[in-house]
């Protein structure tokens, strides 16, 4: 399985993802040219789950920052099962 590509998600943010074995990475915004927020993720995947840490980064005007665990429901489907921050998102599609 690879999840590297560009998703879409339920907080209406567009997610760039890269993974390098069970490692992962993303750059998440909700609009190319004038984002409210926008954030990065690194995370570890270990079976059919993510443990990643995020960050908003300066583009937007949100500034939090926590943790997510995400449940690889497919190669296609992702859905957080924790997430703190006040981070938005849910469920990820591609």
């Amino acid at each position: 399985m690879d999840l590297t590509g560009v998703w879409n998600c339920d907080d209406g943010g567009k997610y760039y993802v890269r993974q390098l074995g069970s490692a992962i990475w993303w750059y998440g915004e909700n609009d190319a040219k004038n984002p409210s927020w926008s954030n990065v993720l690194r995370g570890t995947i270990g079976g059919n789950m993510i443990n990643a840490e995020w960050s908003d980064v300066p583009k937007g005007s949100v500034m939090s920052n926590g943790k997510l665990v995400l449940q690889i429901v497919s190669n296609n489907r992702l859905m957080a099962t924790s997430k703190t921050g006040g981070f938005g998102g849910s469920v990820w599609t591609r």
